[in-house]
């Protein structure tokens, strides 16, 4: 076997070739592509009921449950995986039959860096299992991110002519044609997949245990009474499509209507054209429907850079262009009701417009609760969701900055007064408060409302004599367990008026929160930055950021692991997500920002190798398509996929890296990479 030979300096086109590779612009063979056609077309179609467990036990916001269902993840690992590993093979038989070659490019830099901090960041984790498979429900872990580095190399180093091209993007186009479908039936409340065959094909039919029944006559004979086997947690009208999440539909479509608009512009056979019109048509209904603002913002700021680059052609092609906008005004106008709350509620949030019952803050859809469950009886009877009462004014109750319950003391702030509640662990009537300059305030004992009761139903509370926590009142209980007999006592807060009961116990060791799932909880003053006055700007995600930011300072050159966001999310900010409107006990999972997840769990250096290897493409691309002439199909689609990369990116700042939407944006990544170098070395020549 012949060595690997360099190529020559005047030939830029490649850092290496073997003896028998074919030049930058020889198309490679179709069964060598398949991998990136699974990978870019396929893999977002997935989905499959999968059935595993992972222990939880550690974790304080958890009740432990290792028991774990999901439809929208694994199945989409297994195939990113497989495309893998037949990529691997693909090379090693290139290299085998010395027809393997290297295109040249300053992309793989970044993308080294970027695999090196994701790998050294598994090495340095505490969690390792979760670093390597990833979250629960996402499994976007450690050898997926490399698996996409390896799949963006082997896709730019595979598309070498527009044959190539097409033979991704045809079936891109068929794949987004039928998930668009999909969109279609699930918005006007006839999902496919809450049907009897639309349930088959996702649950395995298997034997029923205790029951002569298996899962598909379980389907079959639910039907036939008007119900399904499938709780299905989206609403009806809601497009899902195969990627989870509303919000995950919005952001991939950023990146298939730009380019799928640029080749309906360009397509001159007009039942071509038709059928490029018919799916453009299809997904700004789905992108509209799904009334993400995610997916408008990547969508405007797409608009923006079109008519930056294409400038005056947009005047040579304006009744192609006209054609288009007449469809996006026509499903704007027919889905008015669906996408404008929507619109409206983000604008407001972003100008932070004070909240009314129609702009109060929203909850990503995503984010789930910690149901409660068995442990150590709480003395409050239900869990609380941190809703103020209707009938108290909300701008006359106190601001909880804080609780802190370091030791025996529980520390309290309200509206920026600091108090310190030292209760008697064997009596809790015996009760002292001092303010933050130690001096000791008197404390009252009176039958109050508590908790939201009226006044026909008091309890024996205690207040403070002092105007700056005049609303604060606390109440003794005691609890017996029902695990032990032993009795409990505990101290429970609340503000006037409000519903929302703080239970501290009193124990041995100090004083703990006692959780709604029975778990004692060591508080603190969260860090957080920014967003104070505004916590519930973009559906919560400004409540999410402030505490992620200061995350970052122990991420600035390793990351926690891939995926791990979740266990080191601050849960025990109680009083933030309280503050936010939410339910305290929701869990935030990932930061709604592509960025800040790969800065927490990779670290912040590959997130800045991430931005070097986008920044390279979009400057690389501006320069190109700026003066290209759009006579070919390459030259087309490698705008439209510059334009809805760039929206891509943007609407990141907003949702979250996925395995339903990451193989589909570097699939086309690489695709758009492989076109720059292609139309690089035509201009050369």
């Amino acid at each position: 076997m012949k060595k690997p030979k360099k190529v020559n300096r005047k030939d830029p086109e490649y850092i290496w070739s073997m003896s028998h590779a074919g030049g930058s612009s020889e198309s490679i063979g179709v069964i060598q592509i398949i991998p990136a056609i699974l990978f870019t077309a396929v893999v977002i179609m997935l989905v499959r009921y999968y059935y595993y467990e992972r222990d939880m036990s550690s974790f304080f916001w958890s009740v432990g449950s290792v028991e774990q269902r999901e439809f929208f993840s694994h199945s989409k690992v297994v195939l990113i995986v497989i495309c893998a590993a037949l990529a691997l093979f693909a090379l090693l038989f290139r290299f085998c039959t010395q027809s393997m070659a290297v295109k040249r490019s300053f992309i793989y830099y970044p993308m080294a860096v970027y695999a090196l901090m994701v790998i050294l960041s598994y090495i340095a984790s505490s969690e390792k299992e979760f670093a390597w498979h990833g979250w629960n429900e996402r499994f976007e872990g450690t050898y997926i991110l490399i698996c996409y580095m390896f799949m963006l190399f082997y896709v730019i180093n595979s598309v070498n002519s527009e044959r190539n091209v097409k033979q991704i993007v045809y079936p891109l186009g068929v794949t987004s044609g039928l998930l668009a479908l999909l969109g279609l039936s699930q918005y006007l409340d006839h999902d496919f997949l809450r049907t009897g065959l639309g349930q088959k094909l996702i649950v395995p039919n298997e034997a029923i245990e205790n029951s002569d029944l298996t899962t598909w006559n379980l389907i079959d004979q639910l039907a036939a009474e008007g119900r399904q086997i499938l709780d299905f947690a989206f609403k009806h009208g809601e497009i899902y499509q195969t990627v989870y999440n509303i919000n995950y539909v919005s952001f991939y479509l950023t990146l298939l209507i730009p380019l799928f608009g640029m080749i309906f512009i360009r397509e001159r056979d007009m039942r071509k054209k038709t059928l490029w019109g018919v799916l453009f048509t299809l997904l700004i209904t789905n992108l509209i429907g799904s009334a993400s603002s995610g997916g408008f913002l990547g969508m405007f700021f797409v608009v923006l850079a079109a008519v930056v680059v294409l400038n005056k052609r947009i005047l040579q092609w304006w009744k192609s262009i006209v054609i288009l906008l007449v469809i996006t005004v026509a499903v704007a106008g027919a889905t008015y009701e669906r996408w404008y709350p929507e619109l409206s509620g983000a604008v407001k949030s972003a100008l932070n417009v004070a909240e009314t019952e129609e702009t109060a803050p929203d909850v990503p859809s995503e984010l789930t609760v910690e149901p409660a469950a068995g442990g150590e009886t709480s003395p409050v009877s239900e869990p609380l969701d941190g809703v103020e009462d209707d009938d108290a004014p909300a701008a006359e109750k106190p601001v909880i900055d804080y609780f802190i319950n370091d030791g025996d003391d529980i520390v309290i702030s309200l509206n920026g007064n600091e108090a310190s509640i030292t209760v008697n662990k064997d009596d809790p009537f015996d009760v002292t408060v001092h303010d933050s300059d130690g001096k000791e305030m008197n404390v009252r004992q009176e039958l109050l409302p508590f908790g939201g009761n009226t006044e026909s139903d008091p309890s024996p509370a205690m207040t403070i004599d002092d105007p700056r926590f005049a609303a604060l009142m606390l109440v003794p209980a005691e609890v017996e367990s029902e695990v032990t007999g032993e009795i409990m006592y505990y101290c429970m807060l609340s503000i006037a008026g409000d519903s929302q009961i703080w239970p501290f116990a009193l124990t041995d060791e100090g004083t703990f929160y006692h959780s709604d799932i029975g778990k004692r909880v060591k508080l603190r003053n969260v860090p957080h930055i920014g967003w104070s006055d505004n916590l519930g700007f973009g559906s919560g995600r400004g409540y999410i950021w402030s505490r992620t930011l200061p995350m970052l300072r122990d991420t600035l050159i390793l990351g926690h692991g891939a995926d791990t966001y979740c266990i080191y999310f601050p849960h025990e900010d109680y009083v933030g997500k309280y503050n936010t409107g939410w339910n305290i006990n929701m869990i935030v999972d990932k930061p709604h920002n592509m960025y800040l997840g790969a800065a927490v769990g990779t670290g912040l250096i590959s997130v800045i190798a991430l931005l070097a290897l986008f920044l390279i493409y979009i400057v690389q691309s501006f320069r190109l398509y700026l003066r290209a002439k759009y006579d070919d199909f390459a030259s087309v689609t490698g705008a439209g996929i510059f334009f809805g990369v760039l929206g891509f990116l943007i609407s990141a700042f907003v949702d979250d890296s996925s395995v339903s939407v990451m193989p589909l944006f570097y699939g086309l990544l690489g695709v758009g990479i492989a076109i720059n170098i292609l139309l690089s070395a035509r201009a050369r020549s």
